[in-house]
């Protein structure tokens, strides 16, 4: 399985005794875990096993799937505490001034001036919504709340997130701590 890979599923583990296994969906869009959907389970070694859903389910959050080449339980097991992969491309497009979270990680954040703040690091969800971590060049962090208000614009084509800042989103540079004299 080649291209960008997204994260569809976690926590995978065997789900009866005929090679089921359930996981957490990532994605959020019914219908994701057609029959033939080429997936990569990735184990917590980083080793990735390609597979091919055979047959799915989804109860809510969670989808119950058989895979082409897993024909029993214990084959099931040896996928416990993996995470699931699938092609970018594969992804549904998305209405205007939505996406996905690989579109945005890694992109540049500047302000409403141009000035550079750094990368957009992580999104963490949140009760009302969603807040993008920031890694400033010297490694601070700060959050935006993902919302009009401080997000203005995203340009994936020039890969940039424009933010509003706002006094205290930013942190302020360390201060220099002061030298103790030599006795």
């Amino acid at each position: 399985m080649g291209g960008d890979l997204v994260q569809v599923g976690v926590r995978v583990r065997p789900h009866g005794v005929r090679g089921e296994v359930r996981f957490l969906s990532l994605s959020g869009v019914p219908g994701r875990f057609a029959q033939g959907l080429q997936v990569a389970w990735r184990g917590p070694d980083g080793a990735d096993l390609p597979l091919t859903i055979e047959s799915a389910r989804e109860q809510g959050d969670e989808v119950f799937a058989r895979f082409t080449q897993i024909p029993d339980r214990t084959a099931a097991e040896t996928l416990a505490g993996g995470t699931l992969w699938a092609s970018a491309a594969t992804s549904p497009p998305l209405e205007d001034g939505t996406y996905y979270h690989h579109q945005l990680l890694g992109l540049s954040v500047i302000d409403e001036d141009g000035a550079e703040l750094g990368r957009l690091s992580a999104i963490l969800p949140g009760a009302a919504h969603d807040n993008y971590e920031v890694e400033m060049p010297d490694g601070r962090r700060f959050l935006v709340p993902a919302v009009e208000a401080f997000v203005l614009r995203v340009d994936l084509d020039a890969g940039q997130v424009v933010i509003r800042t706002a006094p205290g989103l930013i942190p302020d540079p360390p201060k220099p701590r002061p030298r103790r004299k030599a006795r």
